[in-house]
């Protein structure tokens, strides 16, 4: 039931009322739903994978260059772990979504379900979702882990603005509270679901795009000046010679320009 100003807060809780005593109304109208929405809901889940895989390119490309610019090893031990361990947990998140989408859907459809089959069939459910509850709950725990780790990096390194180290730190305080919500929905269903659901929003369509496309900007930036002026990561700025050299490096070995220093000579004796 709805109002001029959304969703009816008492309808809602008499409702959520009702599905905890399992009427039998109520699950049917649910299970219907859930079967016309099946393919919808496993094209949600590959969406969110894709796009998991699409960070872990720009994540990877990131840890090499914090790895040049402070030499830190978390990194390799942190940065890159977390965003694996998260995307690993999505894609099993889409395997079950989808198995359990499509069988819970074919049962409802094709087989003669009366109410206690109906309220059997509604406990099953509710106990294999459980797991992605929890998935989608430590996703949410590596993405803070991950992102506070590139925040903790460009500290250090100072590699991109300040402003994205906050933008940073502020994806991974709102994962965190993703984590909290998640879980939260075994205490206060209607409260934790709500503000899970808004944090998702908020982080998935806003500010992780916005982190993705800031930080593309930067490693494209990094990507051009390897073609002009060289921006010092290993292997850039190496500039192969072939004679004994003033500076003591040997004969056909390259020699590196120091990171950021534009005003450093390089050495280009044959």
């Amino acid at each position: 039931e709805r109002t001029k100003s959304g969703i009816d807060a008492t309808a809602q809780a008499a409702a959520y009322k009702k599905y905890l005593a399992l009427d039998e109304d109520l699950l049917r109208q649910l299970w219907e739903y859930r079967a016309v929405s099946a393919n919808l809901s496993i094209v949600a889940s590959a969406i969110t994978t894709l796009s998991f895989f699409l960070l872990l390119a720009t994540v990877m490309s990131l840890a090499d260059c914090f790895d040049q610019h402070s030499g830190h090893k978390a990194s390799k031990t942190m940065l890159v772990p977390a965003f694996l361990f998260a995307a690993a947990l999505v894609v099993l998140d889409l395997t079950f979504n989808a198995g359990q989408t499509t069988t819970s859907a074919f049962i409802y459809d094709m087989w003669t379900v009366d109410y206690q089959t109906l309220k059997a069939l509604e406990i099953s459910y509710v106990m294999t979702n459980s797991r992605e509850m929890w998935m989608k709950a430590v996703v949410w725990v590596f993405l803070g882990v991950g992102m506070s780790t590139a925040a903790y990096l460009n500290g250090r390194s100072n590699m991109l603005y300040s402003s994205w180290t906050f933008l940073s730190v502020l994806i991974a305080l709102l994962s965190f509270i993703g984590f909290l919500a998640e879980v939260g929905r075994l205490k206060w269903f209607l409260e934790a679901a709500a503000l899970d659901i808004a944090l998702a929003v908020l982080v998935s369509f806003f500010l992780l795009p916005i982190w993705m496309v800031w930080t593309g900007v930067y490693l494209l930036n990094i990507r051009d000046k390897e073609f002009t002026e060289g921006p010092g990561i290993r292997g850039v700025n190496e500039i192969p010679v072939h004679g004994p050299q003033g500076n003591g490096t040997p004969g056909g070995a390259p020699y590196r320009a120091p990171y950021r220093d534009d005003d450093a000579p390089v050495n280009t004796h044959v």
